[in-house]
C-alpha cells in the first residue's frame, strides 16, 4: 500500500468514527428525559379528588318535626304518665307582661302555674322540662316572658314531692278561646298537653 493510499484509508476510518460518534450524541440528546429506563419502575401520578359537600342526615329532626304527645287534657284537669309522674295547671291568670330583656315584647299575657308531682320511686330531674304555649287550632307559638312572677323548674323532685313553676305567654285576650299548653318533661317521652278556653282565669 502506497503512502498516499494509506493516508486516504486512515482519513476514511477517522471520518467514519466521527460520524458514529455524532450519531450516538444525537440519539442521547433527543431521548425524552421523563421516559423510564430499562429495568426501572414508572412513578404513578396521583390525582387529588374533591370530597363531596356534607349533607344533613335523614334522621335529623327538622323544625317542623312532630313530637309524641299524650291525649289532650282540659286546662284545669291533671294528666298522668305511665311512670307515675303527673302534671297539672294549678292556676291561670291574665297579666300585663313586662319586657325586660333583648327581644322581649311586653303586652297582654297569661301566667300559668304548672305543678309536677313525682309519683315514681326515684328523684325526678327537672333540667330537661320545657313548657310551651300556643293559641288557635293551628297552635301558633306564643311569645314568652319572665315578668311578672315567672319561675322555671329547678333541681330535682323527690319521690312523693311536688314542685311548681310559673310561665308567662304573650297571648292577646281575643286569641285565648283556644289555648294549648305543653309540658315536655323528659326527652323521648310523650309530652303532657292541656287545651281549652283560657279567657276565664282560675
Amino acid at each position: 500500500m502506497t503512502p498516499v493510499v494509506r493516508r486516504r484509508w486512515i482519513i476514511g476510518v477517522i471520518a467514519a468514527l466521527a460520524a458514529i460518534a455524532i450519531v450516538v450524541v444525537v440519539l442521547f440528546a433527543v431521548r425524552p428525559g421523563g421516559s423510564p429506563v430499562a429495568g426501572g419502575s414508572a412513578t404513578a401520578t396521583v390525582t387529588p379528588t374533591i370530597a363531596p359537600s356534607p349533607t344533613s342526615s335523614p334522621t335529623d329532626a327538622g323544625a317542623g318535626a312532630v313530637l309524641p304527645e299524650f291525649p289532650a287534657t282540659a286546662l284545669d284537669q291533671p294528666a298522668a304518665a305511665p311512670n307515675g309522674l303527673t302534671a297539672s295547671i294549678v292556676s291561670l291568670e291574665s297579666v300585663e307582661g313586662e319586657a325586660i330583656g333583648a327581644g322581649d315584647v311586653g303586652g297582654p299575657a297569661i301566667r300559668v302555674t304548672v305543678r309536677l308531682t313525682n309519683g315514681t320511686q326515684e328523684a325526678f330531674d327537672t333540667s330537661l322540662t320545657v313548657v310551651n304555649g300556643y293559641s288557635g287550632a293551628e297552635r301558633n307559638p306564643a311569645g314568652t316572658l319572665a315578668k311578672p312572677g315567672g319561675k322555671p323548674f329547678s333541681g330535682s323532685i323527690d319521690p312523693g314531692a311536688s314542685q311548681d313553676a310559673v310561665f308567662l305567654f304573650t297571648i292577646p285576650e281575643d286569641a285565648r278561646g283556644d289555648v294549648t299548653i305543653t309540658v315536655d318533661y323528659q326527652a323521648g317521652q310523650p309530652a303532657f298537653v292541656f287545651q281549652g278556653d283560657a279567657t276565664t282565669p282560675f
